[in-house]
């Protein structure tokens, strides 16, 4: 009976061994994912900045161009017209 009683005991301690290496194991796994997941992340975070810088100089390009075009051709239309109203 004792014997018997040791030998479950043992079992149950293999068993809880068995199960403490499962449970390490997919909490490793489960670490691994997550840098896995902080890693792309970080990769999608400097990209959009790149993005962002990258978007923001063909904005302000784009805002001075309309500006610069609209400051020539305001005035060359004005000067047009008066050219025209001069000559009625």
């Amino acid at each position: 009976m004792s014997e018997e009683i040791s030998k479950r005991i043992d079992d149950v301690h293999k068993r809880f061994d068995d199960l403490r290496g499962d449970i390490s194991r997919r909490f490793d796994e489960v670490n691994r994912r997550f840098e896995d997941v902080n890693r792309r992340l970080d990769e999608f975070g400097a990209e959009l900045r790149e993005l962002r810088v990258e978007m923001r100089s063909h904005f302000r390009w784009t805002v001075t161009t309309m500006v610069a075009l609209f400051g020539i051709a305001v005035p060359v239309w004005m000067w047009f017209l008066s050219l025209i109203l001069k000559l009625r």
